[in-house]
């Protein structure tokens, strides 16, 4: 065998173990990203015996902040396809903040952390890039606060709501244990009712909704 054919081949075995394709098997990841709230609030009427003029209304109120989380999962490759599998449970830390405010009544949403499960099915692209869909559901866990544009009182609840979550992702092999990957997942129709209003003593009940909308970047480690 030739010095040439022999340094051929080398190279050839070397740049096939580069670009190995994940093994399947159990995994952990961590990731840093930012959640859009996108809080509704509609308010029907206005509240009788106040001592300032009211109204009501919907309200929206939009912000983003950041979130952080960690997911264990499992991920199998499908047999003589290019297709894989996937199962996963996850917990973000969630720090966002909304203020919605239709007439004199001012609703506060902070939200707390989402955890879940979701399933993965995914396409290799190339021998390291895949994209893959997700589908799954989450709780959200949030705390609510009421209060008035003209005085107190205020008034305080943790609520916890599940809803379907969706999105789509990308994910690039850098070796056979870890991948680094970016997704979008959607959490849409969040619905929660509002704590009781208190001012003019109605007790009215507000329907309240949330959309979430997440971008993420993450490592993920194969073992």
């Amino acid at each position: 065998m030739t010095y040439h054919r022999l340094a051929a081949l080398t190279a050839a075995s070397l740049i096939a173990g580069a670009h190995a394709a994940q093994a399947e098997g159990f995994y952990i990841s961590a990731n840093i990203g930012s959640t859009n709230i996108d809080h509704t609030l509609t308010r029907s009427a206005f509240t009788p015996g106040l001592p300032v003029p009211d109204v009501g209304g919907v309200g929206r109120a939009e912000t983003t902040d950041f979130s952080g989380g960690l997911a264990f999962g499992y991920e199998y490759d499908i047999p003589s396809t290019e297709f894989y599998l996937g199962g996963e449970a996850f917990y973000t830390f969630e720090d966002g903040n909304s203020r919605n405010i239709v007439g004199v009544l001012v609703t506060d949403v902070s939200l707390e952390n989402t955890y879940g499960a979701r399933v993965i099915g995914g396409v290799d692209i190339t021998d390291q890039f895949s994209l893959y869909g997700h589908l799954g559901y989450t709780e959200v866990d949030f705390n609510v606060t009421n209060s008035y544009t003209f005085a107190p009182p205020v008034t305080r609840a943790s609520r916890s709501e599940g809803a379907l979550s969706f999105g789509i992702g990308a994910k690039y092999d850098v070796n056979d244990r870890i991948a680094i990957f970016s997704e979008y997942t959607k959490i849409p129709d969040v619905d929660f009712a509002g704590i009781p209003e208190v001012a003019g003593g109605t007790g009215r009940i507000n329907p309240n909704s949330l959309e979430l909308d997440k971008i993420s970047f993450g490592v993920r480690l194969s073992f």
